[in-house]
């Protein structure tokens, strides 16, 4: 490593901990020394989520624990066509709001009729907005003509707790 960047052990002494959060051997591999046992595993997040709130309403250390996503998938949904139309109509509504946001604290300093201002900032934020919104559309000459909605999901999720508390949480969750 360089000297910008510093070793594991620098990050450990200045920061308490490197890698997120969790010790490690000192090696710079990454490879943690905290022994996480797998409690069990769920088909679904919110299944997880729920057995990690059990385990908080019970008083359980959860910072011993962790969810783990196994399987991971990007699912992509084309949503509908995207024309320069309505890319520069989508940048319209958002240099609006962000007008209005603008108009909102210029009024709040400028001792002017408080509505001009901020329909004057709005008008002048969806004019901006459109023509970017339209222009970045038609430089990317069709290359993405479509909306999408992204979201990554796992296939399961596995539980992991601090070995030393597996027993306890197993209780707990009656598992």
């Amino acid at each position: 490593m360089d000297d910008m960047t510093g070793n594991s052990a620098d990050l450990q002494r200045h920061n308490g901990f490197a890698n997120g959060g969790y010790e490690t051997d000192g090696t710079g591999s990454g490879a943690s020394t905290i022994n996480y046992r797998v409690l069990t595993s769920v088909r679904s997040y919110p299944e997880a989520q729920h057995h990690v709130d059990t385990l908080s309403d019970a008083g359980f250390p959860v910072e011993n624990v962790r969810i783990v996503g196994l399987g991971l998938e990007t699912v992509e949904q084309v949503t509908g066509r995207m024309t320069t139309g309505k890319a520069a109509w989508r940048g319209a509504l958002g240099g609006a709001w962000f007008g209005l946001f603008l108009g909102l604290i210029f009024a709040i300093f400028v001792p002017v009729i408080v509505w001009r201002v901020i329909l004057f900032a709005m008008v002048l934020g969806g004019i901006f907005g459109a023509i970017s919104g339209g222009l970045e559309h038609a430089i990317q000459g069709g290359r993405r003509d479509f909306r999408t909605i992204s979201t990554t999901r796992a296939s399961t999720y596995e539980i992991h707790v601090v070995s030393g508390l597996v027993e306890e949480a197993s209780r707990i969750l009656r598992l």
